[in-house]
């Protein structure tokens, strides 16, 4: 591995979540300290984070998950395209292993036990990230079972983890009641140069060397600049150039090879923007549009092709009634390639006839009563 070249101990820009490489900037802290108050004192109940993509939100979760606190029973959920009882029966795989219920009253019935079984001063949390991500359905199932923790002191906590765009859901007038009810909420910045310049040493240290004796000087403040104080893109960046400096024998990254590996990145960024861009802008209705083209288009050859099959099965019956021979089998040759182009649209073909059948008229049937052609039943 790459990290060896550098006397590292191991990849320090992993992009899953390392707990030994955390660094808490002033909107990490604050962030870590709204995601504990929520799983442990939130009186609503609800607690909400939100935060651009790659800012390090389920690096946080992950850090507070990992702490097991006594009083706390949790359930993290990662994907929210499930349906409320597929959550439920997740949330209650993880909380009671062994659990059977699949139905929606099994699901809430088993849950209201669990809940009534803690024993005083705990607490069960739930988790839920990528929340932007849940549908209707799934929300106010959620909202109606914070609803049924009457308790005085909450037995029930429910933290919602999301892009920026969770909090633009929840400001509609069908999330009104939802949104009002959420207590805590903390929203997760990306870092100043200064904090990202700290990532990148805290990352490195954790391994076993600085930024300084793997970074030129130059090329740490080029990536600085151009990571837009994302820790995930730092991570992406930072991988990236080392693996360059690897891979030219370099004992330090340099300033070009920061530099093309952040042209290759803002090049895809971009074309993906591009592609992203019209569709974003025209609608869902207008974005069907080029799709509409491609099937006239489709339509416009299946006919040209129809036409053209049909014109030579044409072509050729009327050529073999005037010039009949031996050699030539004419539409019938022609009939098994053109029947799934005349058939498929509802056109029916007509009898071909062939050479054989023609002489056979011609001679009044001599042949068959001859006994050289069987007669047809």
């Amino acid at each position: 591995m790459y990290h060896h070249h550098f006397g590292l101990t191991g990849p320090p820009f992993q992009l899953t979540p390392a707990s030994e490489a955390l660094y808490l900037s002033q909107t990490h802290r604050e962030a870590l300290a709204a995601l504990e108050w929520g799983l442990l004192q939130e009186p609503s109940g609800l607690t909400l984070l939100a935060g651009e993509s790659g800012v390090g939100k389920t690096t946080l979760i992950c850090s507070v998950l990992a702490r097991r606190y006594r009083n706390v029973r949790g359930a993290f959920l990662t994907n929210p395209r499930l349906d409320f009882d597929q959550m439920m029966q997740v949330v209650m795989s993880q909380l009671a292993p062994g659990w059977s219920g699949q139905t929606r009253p099994e699901l809430t019935e088993g849950f209201a036990e669990l809940l009534d079984h803690l024993a005083p001063g705990e607490r069960v949390g739930i988790t839920i990230d990528e929340a932007q991500e849940l549908s209707d359905d799934a929300l106010e199932g959620l909202c109606l079972l914070s609803r049924a923790d009457t308790f005085a002191q909450r037995r029930l906590q429910i933290i919602f983890v999301g892009r920026l765009e969770l909090i633009a859901r929840l400001a509609r007038p069908a999330m009104r009641g939802l949104n009002q009810r959420i207590g805590a909420r903390a929203l997760l910045k990306p870092l100043d140069p200064t904090e990202v310049r700290e990532y990148i040493d805290c990352r490195l240290r954790a391994k076993g060397g600085t930024a300084v004796e793997v970074f030129a000087p130059a090329a740490l403040t080029y990536l600085i600049a151009h990571s837009d104080g994302i820790p995930r893109r730092v991570n992406v960046l930072g991988h990236n150039s080392m693996l360059q400096a690897y891979a030219a024998a370099s004992a330090m990254v340099s300033l070009s090879m920061v530099k093309s590996v952040v042209g290759e990145y803002e090049d895809l960024l971009s074309e993906k923007r591009a592609r992203a861009t019209p569709v974003a802008a025209e609608g869902s209705a207008h974005a069907t549009k080029p799709w509409a083209r491609l099937i006239r288009a489709a339509l416009a050859l299946t006919m040209l092709a129809l036409a053209a099959v049909g014109a030579i099965l044409i072509w050729s019956q009327a050529w073999l009634a005037f010039y009949p021979s031996p050699e030539s089998s004419g539409g019938a040759a022609i009939r098994p390639a053109a029947e799934p182009y005349m058939t498929g649209p509802g056109i029916p073909l007509r009898p071909v006839v062939s050479t054989m059948n023609i002489r056979l008229t011609q001679d009044g049937g001599d042949l068959a009563r001859s006994g050289a052609v069987p007669r047809e039943s």
